[in-house]
This record gives C-alpha cells, structure tokens and sequence, in this order.
C-alpha cells in the first residue's frame, strides 16, 4: 500500500516523492555520509563516481544527486538516523542498500569498476557507456545524457574491454548482490557493428559468468539498426529484452532533444525495429523509455500508447535536469503530469497485460516497475 505523507500543504505518496526529488535534487551534508560509512552503501558526496540512492518506503530507490538549492534534504535526527526533510521539516526515515566494496574494485588492467557500471538500489548493476558516443563527432549528442557530457567534460571515462565486463558482473553477482543487469553504451553510426558487439559482449559474459546465473534479467539499450533482423543475433547470445529508446514522442522536439538520433536514424527506423521485436520474440520483449517532463503529457501518452498495443513495454524514465539544461521553453513539470502519467502507464501495463523491466527497489529514475507493483491501487485512484 502507498502510504501518504504531508509536505507543506501537499499530500503525497513515495512515487510522487521520487519525482519530486529525482527532478529537484537533495541537500546532502558530509555529516550523513559520516554518520552511515561502512554502514550502508553511500559513498561520499566528493567521489565524482558516486551513483547514490535513498530507498523510501515501499522499497521505492530514488538518485541522490546534491542540489543545495533544493527544499529537500538528507540530515540526522535526534536518535542519529538519516530521514528526509522538505523546507527544514521531518518527512520520514530513509535507508540505503546494504554496504559493498564494489566501488574500491579495479579490473586486472587498473580501470575502477564504478568508472564503468555503477550500482543502483538493491541489485541493480547498470553499465553505463560500454563504447564512446560517435555522435560526439558530428555534435549531436543528447541533450540530457551525462555519460556524453562527462566525456566531452574531459572526465575521459574507460571503454571497457568485454572480458571488463564479464569480471564486474561476476564480482557484482558474488559479492554485491546484484540480481539484474543493464548494458547501456554510446550510439554507433553503423548499427549492424553495434548489434556484433553486444552479441559478442554476452557470448564473452557467458562463457566467464553464465547468463543463467543472472537472478533476474539482462537487457541492452540500444541503436535501432537498419536491417531489424541484424538484432536477432542479441537474442540468440542471450539478452533477455532489447530497448530502442524514443525519448520523445513528438517529432520536433525528439530532433532538439537527441538531434543525432533523429537525423541519423530516426523514429520510424526506432519504430520498425520495436515492433519487429514484439512480433518475432513476443510481447515484453521490446521497450522504450519516455523521458517523462520533455514533452506535453498528451503528446507522450499517445507515444505510450502506440507501442502497448502493439506488445512493446513504454518505460517511464523520470526527466534529471543537468544544469543550463531549463530555459524558458522547457522546465520540469509540476506534481499533477507526473500523477496523470503514470496513472495512464498503469492502464497501459494492465490493458495490454505488460510487464515492464526492474526490480523492487532498482532503477534510481525510472517508474516504470514501481507503478507496475503498485498498478492496482493506482488503477482504483481513479
């Protein structure tokens, strides 16, 4: 059951919380990290590799990312317990996944695991950028994508090799608990080479790890080639689901938003490549994530919508303002887009009998899964 808590004049359920917070940011005093170190999984707010969560209640993870401009934020109470305040006023307790030493980890060459995947909520093990961005070349990244920003920041993030990846994800599964991974990378031009690669990183994951020891699931956002029938050889080495990620719905801004994307390959190339999926390997297998507050919620229901029926999951990803990122034009939108999105994704899932991605307390940004466990009591809100 979601439980309602007061926040000024506002009651609010956790969903709503992860929103708030994944949009405006937390406070986070050295004190806290003080306070739990050794304790929890919480790294230091001046590690520049740090990916923290708080779990809320009803085993729901949100990012932690330090905005001291933010109302919230993370401080002690009188017992010494980390809780959430909102305006300086006490919400509830909240805790963190247990402690590892993942983030002390160096592959046999000297690269830091969390420079390459980083840990979300209880189990979740997200690889963030496997290969560089080609779109960087031509300046047409995504607007709202760290990993390019990081790169172009100069942070010069490792490419890892594919034998990398099968060592973290076997010291992930060992000894930190992981139970599902995500294979994320940069877009390449070409996507034929990038359906090869991944097909090739999981027959290398295989043969060190063995997929069948993954508790949940593996799954790989990716490019949506040219020919639909180069991602067959995804499956057939061992991806549980393939993600073609839209972003937007509406044309024009899916070409401001991702404008390497929408020249390069374009949605209905996305389209074509998402509804061959669902029809060769069935539904759930495909999904796409909406980045929830870029675009009028009308404009990404309809989006949602198109893929449902058609057996392809929409994945609802929560928009993370980076900074200058606002302007006039695009600002994150207000408590009641988020409610009316994601009582229109639980429909969605319930309708057209979807499952999406995730596990309890897992992705620190996307809603999809928390709806999903908390489908019908939201489809009774209404």
């Amino acid at each position: 059951m979601l439980e309602t808590y007061d926040l000024g004049e506002e009651r609010v359920d956790a969903l709503d919380l992860k929103c708030m917070l994944v949009s405006a940011g937390m406070r986070y005093p050295e004190r806290v990290y003080t306070a739990v170190e050794g304790k929890v999984r919480l790294e230091s707010p001046f590690n520049p590799f740090a990916c923290n969560c708080v779990i809320l209640p009803g085993e729901v993870a949100v990012h932690l990312h330090q905005n001291d401009a933010s109302p919230f934020a993370l401080d002690l109470d009188a017992n010494g317990d980390v809780c959430l305040l909102h305006n300086g006023e006490y919400v509830f307790p909240v805790s963190f996944p247990p402690p590892t030493d993942y983030y002390t980890q160096q592959t046999g060459d000297g690269k830091p695991y969390g420079g390459i995947a980083v840990l979300e909520g209880n189990g979740v093990l997200a690889f963030f950028y496997l290969w560089k961005c080609e779109y960087i070349k031509t300046n047409e990244t995504c607007t709202f994508c760290f990993q390019v920003m990081a790169d172009m920041a100069g942070f010069d993030l490792p490419s890892p090799t594919h034998e990398d990846v099968a060592e973290i994800i076997e010291y992930g599964i060992d000894h930190a608990g992981v139970k599902e991974i995500q294979l994320t990378a940069g877009t390449k031009f070409a996507g034929q080479r990038e359906c090869a690669q991944y097909a090739e990183l999981l027959r290398t994951i295989d043969r060190r790890v063995g997929l069948d020891r993954i508790p949940s699931e593996i799954y790989c956002y990716m490019t949506a080639p040219r020919d639909p029938q180069w991602i067959d050889q995804v499956f057939d080495a061992g991806a549980d689901r393939v993600a073609h990620d839209l972003h937007v719905w509406n044309r024009d801004l899916h070409a401001r938003f991702a404008p390497g994307h929408a020249r390069n390959i374009g949605r209905d190339a996305q389209l074509r490549a998402l509804e061959y999926i669902a029809e060769k390997f069935g539904p759930n297998k495909a999904f796409s994530a909406f980045v929830a507050g870029l675009e009028p919620l009308d404009s990404m229901i309809v989006g949602a919508e198109y893929l449902a029926s058609r057996g392809i999951v929409p994945a609802f990803s929560v928009w993370m303002p980076t900074p200058g990122s606002t302007d006039g034009e695009t600002k994150p939108p207000g408590l009641d887009y988020y409610r009316q999105a994601r009582q229109e994704f639980a429909r969605l899932y319930k309708q057209y009998n979807l499952n999406p991605p995730g596990i309890p307390a897992g992705s620190h940004v996307s809603l999809c899964r928390d709806i999903y466990r908390n489908m019908d009591e939201l489809l009774a809100l209404v």
